[in-house]
């Protein structure tokens, strides 16, 4: 089960993605990501309600960040998030603000 739910703010476009996303709903979050991507203006990401993260799905986050690191901003990431980035190697990859899930990034490698 997984959500996205895109919405307008004040500082822009702002989508919210929960729940477990896998091979299942990859399309969906492709779908999103091109979409919203091709707006102007900023975009927030918030991954704070994602409880499962597999390897396409931390990919395709990965590499629009990279691709669009100009204007798509990834929020609040969850622990599950973090640690499968890590786990991956992508965790330089994405474009998070300071203190907006580092913290956590430190804590999981043994960094203090």
């Amino acid at each position: 089960m997984y959500g996205i739910e895109v919405r307008e703010s004040g500082a822009g476009l702002q989508v919210e993605l929960w729940g477990e996303f896998d091979l299942f709903c990859i399309e969906d979050l492709k779908r999103m990501l091109s979409e919203v991507s091709s707006c102007r203006g900023p975009i927030l990401v918030d991954l704070s309600g994602i409880t499962f993260l597999d390897l396409q799905s931390a990919r395709e986050l990965a590499v629009r960040s990279l691709l669009y690191s100009h204007h798509l901003t990834f929020l609040d990431p969850s622990t599950e998030v973090m640690a499968t980035m890590r786990a991956l190697g992508f965790e330089d990859w994405l474009t998070i603000p300071p203190g907006n899930g580092l913290d956590e990034l430190q804590v999981f490698s043994g960094v203090s």
